[in-house]
C-alpha cells in the first residue's frame, strides 16, 4: 500500500461536506418510482433526473448491503464525476476495473483503501467504515488502514471501537493526530486515566503553535471532565461545558421541526437575561450580525434598556452581546469572532448537533438540526417585522415570571456559578480564542 500520511483530525473539524447534490434546474424529477423497479434502477433514474442527493442516498443503501457491488460503485463513480469530484471518481472507477478480475475482491487492497480514503474525505463515514473494515480483515496491523478506520468510527461516534484502531497505529509510530484522536475518544468515553496518558504522550509531539494550543485546550477539557467525574450520566449541557467551555441554556429542550416559535425565542431570552444577572455580567449593548436575528436583538436590548444595532466591527469599545439565530450564520465572518475579546460575547439561539463549525458560541439555547425564526419563510416588510418584535416583546415580558422559566433560569445559574473560571464567556484572558466546534457530543 502506498505511503500516505493521515490528514484528518477530529479536533480540527476541517473536513468539507460532499458537494451539493441539488437537482438540475428545469429537469423532471422522479417523484414516483414504480414498485417493480430494482433499487439500482431507481438510483439510475434519480441520477438521470439530476436528483443527486436522493441518488447518493439510494446508492449508499444498496452498497452497504454488498461491499463489492460493482454496479453500485460504478454508478457512484459517475455521480461523483457529474458533481465535479473527478479525483474521487477516478478512484472508484479503478476499483470497478479491479473487481472485474478473477481474484477475490478483498485482495485489491490499494484500490479499496483509496476508495475508503475518498469516502472519509466526503464524510460518508458509514460507507468508509464498511470498505475499510474489509481491508482490515486482510491487513489487521496496517497503520494507515487502522487510522482511517478509527477516524471513520470516531465520526460515527463509535468511540470504543475507534480507540482500538488508533492504538494499533500508535504501536507502529508516534503521530500527533493519532494521539490527539485517542485523547478525544478516551475523553468522550469518560476514561480520564487513559485520556491523561494520551495527553502526556501528545505534549512532546506538538511542534507547531496550533498543535501546542490544541494540547492546552485538551488539558482544560480534562480539567472540566474531572469536575463532573462524580456525575453518573452526562447530558448535552455537561458536554458543551466539558468540550468547549460553552453555556447551554435549555438542555433537553427541542424545537418542532427545526422551527422556533415566538415562545421558544422569548423563553430563551428570558433565561439568558436571568442568567446574566445571576452571574453578575452587565452588558452595555446588543448586536445582531444578520437581519434574521434583528428582531431578537432589538427586543433583548429593549428589555435591558440597552442600545441594539448591527455588528460594529471587531474593536467595539463597550461591552456587548452579539445575538444570532442558528450558528451557521457564523460561517462567513467566523475569522472575526475567533478572538475572544474583552468586549464581545456570542449568543446563538441554536446550534447543530452534527455540523462542525469554526467557532463555538459562548452561550447557546437549543441543539437543533436546523432552525427557522418565526419571522422567516416569506418576504417581510418593515411593518410586519415590527409586529413580530412587538409580539416577541410582550411574550418575553410575560414569560419572565413564568414558573417553568424561573426554574430553568435558576437551574442554569446553579449549574454555572461554580464553573465560571472554566467558561469561555467573560473569560477572555484565560481563553483568548474561542474553540472550534467539532460536533463531538456523544448522543
Amino acid at each position: 500500500m502506498s505511503e500516505k500520511e493521515p490528514n484528518q483530525s477530529q479536533a480540527s473539524g476541517s473536513q468539507e461536506e460532499l458537494l451539493d447534490f441539488s437537482p438540475r434546474q428545469g429537469e423532471a424529477k422522479a417523484e414516483t418510482i414504480g414498485q417493480e423497479m430494482s433499487p439500482l434502477d431507481e438510483a439510475k433514474l434519480l441520477f438521470e433526473n439530476g436528483e443527486y442527493e436522493r441518488c447518493r442516498a439510494k446508492l449508499s443503501e444498496i452498497w452497504l448491503k454488498a461491499p463489492y457491488d460493482r454496479a453500485a460503485i460504478e454508478l457512484f463513480a459517475e455521480l461523483l464525476n457529474e458533481i465535479g469530484e473527478g479525483e474521487s471518481s477516478k478512484r472508484f472507477s479503478k476499483l470497478v476495473e479491479k473487481l472485474k478480475e478473477p481474484l477475490p475482491p478483498y485482495k485489491h487492497h490499494q484500490e479499496l483503501f483509496e476508495v475508503g480514503y475518498a469516502l472519509v474525505d466526503m464524510r460518508q463515514f458509514q460507507l468508509a467504515t464498511m470498505i475499510l473494515s474489509e481491508i482490515h480483515q486482510e491487513l489487521p496491523e496496517d497503520p494507515l488502514v487502522n487510522y482511517e478506520l478509527g477516524f471513520s468510527l470516531m465520526c460515527l461516534k463509535d468511540f470504543a471501537r475507534a480507540v482500538g484502531h488508533f492504538e494499533k497505529f500508535k504501536d507502529k509510530r508516534d503521530d500527533f493526530d493519532v494521539i490527539l484522536n485517542l485523547c478525544v475518544c478516551y475523553t468522550l468515553l469518560r476514561n480520564e486515566t487513559a485520556a491523561a496518558e494520551a495527553l502526556a504522550m501528545l505534549r512532546p509531539l506538538a511542534e507547531s503553535e496550533e498543535e501546542k494550543l490544541e494540547v492546552e485546550h485538551r488539558q482544560i477539557v480534562l480539567k472540566r471532565l474531572s469536575k463532573l467525574s462524580k456525575k453518573k450520566t452526562l447530558n448535552d449541557r455537561d458536554w458543551f461545558f466539558i468540550l468547549y467551555g460553552s453555556i447551554l441554556l435549555r438542555p433537553g429542550k427541542t424545537l418542532t421541526a427545526g422551527k422556533a416559535e415566538i415562545k421558544d425565542v422569548a423563553g430563551s431570552l428570558a433565561i439568558l437575561k436571568g442568567l446574566l444577572s445571576g452571574i453578575s455580567v452587565e452588558e452595555e449593548g446588543v448586536e445582531f450580525y444578520s437581519l434574521r436575528s434583528k428582531p431578537m436583538a432589538t427586543v433583548f436590548g429593549e428589555m435591558f434598556g440597552l442600545p441594539s444595532d448591527s455588528y460594529r466591527g471587531p474593536d467595539r469599545p463597550d461591552r456587548c452581546l452579539l445575538l444570532m439565530s442558528w450558528t451557521t450564520d457564523i460561517l462567513g465572518p467566523h475569522q472575526v469572532f475567533i478572538q475572544n475579546g474583552e468586549n464581545r460575547g456570542l449568543f446563538a439561539l441554536a446550534i447543530s448537533p452534527s455540523e462542525p463549525l469554526p467557532v463555538v458560541p459562548d452561550i447557546i439555547s437549543y441543539v437543533s438540526e436546523d432552525l427557522y425564526m418565526p419571522w422567516e419563510g416569506k418576504e417581510q416588510n418593515a411593518r410586519e417585522l415590527e409586529q413580530f418584535s412587538k409580539k416577541l416583546f410582550e411574550k418575553l415580558v410575560a414569560m419572565e415570571s413564568d414558573p417553568d422559566i424561573l426554574r430553568e433560569t435558576q437551574e442554569a445559574i446553579d449549574y454555572y456559578l461554580d464553573k465560571l473560571e472554566l467558561l469561555v464567556f467573560n473569560n477572555h484572558i484565560k481563553f483568548p480564542s474561542r474553540p472550534e466546534y467539532t460536533a463531538e457530543l456523544p448522543r
